[in-house]
């Protein structure tokens, strides 16, 4: 059992403060101790004590502790006082303890439950708050903003005064050339022709040769000592006891070890490496041909020897020019591009956010995608 501490209580009827454990009566008012809450001067309930923070506390002495009853105090049910348990008489009415059969802890059982129940039955009536109008108007302006950066960026830009002045076609083959190439590879390739084959070096490969010791520094948490902190408890006769609680304390210790660490060895290894001749097709000369009207056609080509046809590509553009004079150049899909003609008044539309252009009508609707050139 840990040392005893003198308790303090505070009268309900006057509000006295403070007043001692050990008296049965408030000093101001004369009513009995009732139902009161004992508490310690300078400490919060479950607070902790270390070793070193208790110079503050108002101990007991050895002979004052020897007539203190261990048990909490017995609440008189009709005077409501509360007695010593050392008393079989109320000392405020006179009433036998055996008509009484509550005790301190008892009462504050009831006296918590009594509280609960009385906020739970106060009606809980939201405290109007006044509306700002401010934060709703600043939200409204934000939106309306993003809205009109929003339209604006995804508007559409039409320019009217264009006209077409010259079209332009392009459409190319190029002619492969089957060509024989000198090579080497770990693989021969299928088709090529073997000129020889040799053992070289391939590629490095670590292998374990054994193990050397060496001295590594390791860190371990261990067990120093104990220390001891309190806490202090209502016994419920307006006396609190100290009660003692032991936690272990840590330190980190270091230690050598030795341990054995893998050697290894790179190694050199070889494979086999094959050099050989291999024809392979490859792209040679372009044959061209290319118009400004509609009258399109793929060049013509006699192919020599060792030649094939190889990839054909086309491209199909226009030039307008607005009345300031300036001109632009754009590329389009060869369908779209045959029903263009020289001399036709276009309307070309753009995005604000810089996306590609295209042809439309004067209301902007999309007639064909374009590719501006230059």
């Amino acid at each position: 059992m840990g040392k005893l501490v003198m308790g303090y209580w505070d009268c309900p009827v006057c509000g006295t403060k403070e007043i001692r454990g050990d008296v049965q009566n408030c000093p101001a008012c004369g009513r009995a101790r009732g139902d009161v809450k004992f508490y310690m001067k300078n400490y919060t309930e479950g607070e902790i004590r270390e070793e070193n923070e208790r110079g503050d506390i108002e101990y007991l002495s050895e002979d004052e502790a020897k007539y203190v009853s261990k048990n909490p105090d017995w609440y008189c049910s009709f005077c409501n006082s509360l007695n010593s348990d050392n008393a079989e008489y109320c000392s405020n009415c006179g009433s036998s303890r055996k008509d009484s059969e509550s005790n301190y802890f008892d009462q504050l059982k009831k006296r918590k439950e009594r509280e609960e129940a009385e906020l739970a039955a106060q009606p809980h009536t939201a405290v109007p708050q006044k509306s700002s109008k401010k934060p709703l108007f600043i939200l409204a302006l934000v939106i309306l903003a993003i809205i009109l950066l929003f339209s604006w960026m995804n508007g559409n830009k039409t320019a009217g005064d264009l006209k077409v002045t010259a079209l332009n076609w392009v459409r190319n083959i190029n002619i492969e050339k089957n060509i024989q190439y000198s090579e080497s590879a770990w693989v021969l390739p299928d088709g090529a022709e073997l000129i020889e084959s040799k053992q070289e070096f391939h590629h490095t490969e670590s292998v374990l040769t054994g193990y050397m010791p060496r001295e590594v520094e390791r860190s371990r948490r261990v067990l120093d000592h104990y220390e001891t902190y309190y806490t202090y408890e209502d016994m419920g006769n307006g006396y609190m006891q100290e009660v003692p609680h032991e936690r272990p304390v840590y330190k980190t210790e270091y230690y050598t070890e030795t341990i054995q660490e893998p050697v290894y060895a790179q190694v050199p290894r070889y494979a086999t490496k094959y050099y050989y001749t291999i024809w392979r097709w490859s792209p040679g000369r372009d044959v061209t041909s290319s118009g400004e009207n509609h009258e399109t056609a793929w060049p013509e080509y006699t192919l020599e020897e060792n030649e094939r046809e190889g990839k054909r590509s086309e491209a199909y553009s226009f030039t307008v020019t607005n009345s300031k004079g300036e001109t632009a150049e754009y590329r389009l899909a060869e369908k779209d591009w045959m029903n263009l003609n020289a001399g036709d008044s276009i309307f070309i539309t753009a995005k604000r956010t810089g996306a590609e252009p295209y042809i439309s009508d004067e209301k902007g609707n999309k007639i064909a995608d374009i590719v501006q050139i230059r």
